[in-house]
């Protein structure tokens, strides 16, 4: 009896660990000694991810749960992709480049299916995973924030750890933050989830809004959204939230909540042009020698023009890319180039010449990218997956979006419009968002209630 009671305390502490470790994660693109020597915090969470599925999953076989057969069907679905990954290695251009992409793919879907697994069969680990998403958020948040005022203040890169392509000295006036991701369009990325989040709860808990740690956090958050101006990640969030109001549209009390929304939104908009403003007029004491830097407000007027503007070098740099993979995919229609080997056909000549791989200039385009890629056969592969998180879609859109895990729904949508215009396929936040919309097909109950826990050993 002892020593059951210890393998279930046990395993409980390795749940937590897998689950909340790799939520702490998910913004982190740098400081790679988390996920690598000497922590190695990425391996060890993984570890313990498929320690705690595997005996959640015995013990669904165990009672012999009708979950088990929809679970089996998730893990087929994201097999078949990652065969196409596995087979691409064999002919791809580099095969190191498309051994490695492999590698991430495998992670990134072996954690989908961990936290599909874990989460629909333990209610509290929804909770607490919320929580720490809400906890991490903060922290990078607040990093961000940092960033922001010691760099427009003369702050050295050393100190605010920001690339020096997103200082007030590079480009323009005001720094582009990024915090602990790579970039400022992958930290928006990231941001999306929390404020999904943040926007259901505000939603579904009346009380929620008046709760001052959340108000101050979603403010906080959007604002920094806001002050990266990752055009990609705010057209998708547009886009995902269009969607959102003509979904709800008719619900009761759901055009209060839109002025409630509004207003904190209008907070942060507002707070964007304070700081922007800030950087202007700290301009005029401080030497900034970025290519636009007006002083005083001007910085303003600069921040809005570069929000929307849609022509510009970087993007014209996707637009001239693009056109070419449909001549990529003639070359090789049935297989494509392979696993992340888009960028070397792309750059074929600087390939040849020694040019690191990672240097090239990708199609910025996930669609694009895959289908150079992998071809045909990687395309039929991919579609079940695609097909199911389609079903699941439109099956919570039925439900009136009651699902538990429904923000995530509302994420994808704008990770998937941001996918074209940058590489998020082997992010392992893409594949978290995935294994929740999983989770909505495999426990499909809107009432919490309801849901068949797996009982302890």
């Amino acid at each position: 009896m002892i020593n059951k009671q210890f393998a279930a305390k046990a395993l409980h502490y390795i749940e937590l660990f897998g689950i909340i470790t790799t939520l702490a994660l998910l913004p982190i693109d740098r400081f790679p000694y988390l996920h690598t020597v000497p922590l190695r915090l990425g391996l060890v969470s993984l570890v313990c991810l498929i320690i705690a599925t595997c005996f959640r999953l015995y013990q669904l076989y165990k009672a012999r749960d009708l979950k088990l057969k929809k679970l089996l069907l998730v893990a087929a679905v994201l097999t078949l992709p990652f065969i196409a990954y596995g087979l691409s290695v064999t002919y791809a251009i580099d095969s190191k480049q498309a051994l490695s992409a492999t590698y991430l793919f495998g992670l990134g879907i072996t954690r989908a299916f961990a936290f599909c697994v874990l989460l629909s069969t333990n209610v509290q680990l929804r909770r607490i995973s919320e929580k720490t998403i809400y906890i991490v958020t903060a922290v990078v948040v607040a990093f961000g924030l940092f960033q922001f005022f010691f760099d427009v203040f003369g702050a050295h890169t050393i100190i605010t750890d920001l690339k020096s392509c997103c200082t007030s000295n590079s480009t323009y006036v005001f720094p582009r933050v990024h915090s602990t991701a790579l970039e400022p369009l992958y930290f928006d990325h990231y941001l999306m989830i929390p404020i999904w989040l943040l926007t259901f709860r505000f939603l579904r808990n009346k009380k929620s809004r008046s709760d001052k740690r959340l108000i101050v956090l979603f403010v906080a958050t959007t604002t920094l959204f806001i002050l990266t101006v990752a055009r990609s990640a705010t057209i998708g969030l547009i886009f995902a939230s269009t969607i959102f109001i003509i979904a709800l549209w008719k619900t009761e009390g759901f055009k209060r909540f839109l002025v409630y929304a509004s207003k904190l939104w209008g907070a942060a908009i507002l707070l964007t042009i304070l700081f922007v403003g800030v950087s202007g007029i700290a301009a005029n004491f401080i030497d900034k020698t970025a290519q636009y830097a007006p002083r005083g407000l001007g910085s303003i007027s600069l921040f809005g023009s570069h929000a929307i503007d849609f022509d510009d070098g970087s993007s014209k740099t996707r637009y001239e890319l693009w056109p070419k993979a449909i001549g990529y995919f003639k070359e090789e229609p049935l297989t494509g180039v392979g696993a992340d080997n888009s960028r070397i056909r792309l750059n074929r000549e600087e390939y040849n010449k020694g040019v690191e791989t990672k240097k090239l200039q990708p199609f910025n385009n996930d669609a694009i990218g895959y289908i150079v890629e992998f071809g045909l056969l990687g395309i039929s592969l991919i579609l079940p997956l695609l097909i199911l998180l389609v079903y699941v879609v439109r099956h919570n859109f039925k439900q009136k979006l009651a699902h538990w895990a429904t923000p995530f729904v509302f994420v994808l949508i704008g990770m998937a419009v941001q996918s074209n215009f940058f590489h998020s396929v082997l992010l392992t936040r893409t594949w978290f968002v995935i294994g929740m919309l999983l989770f909505i097909y495999v426990s499909p109950e809107t009432d919490s209630s309801k849901i068949t826990r797996v009982k302890k050993i």
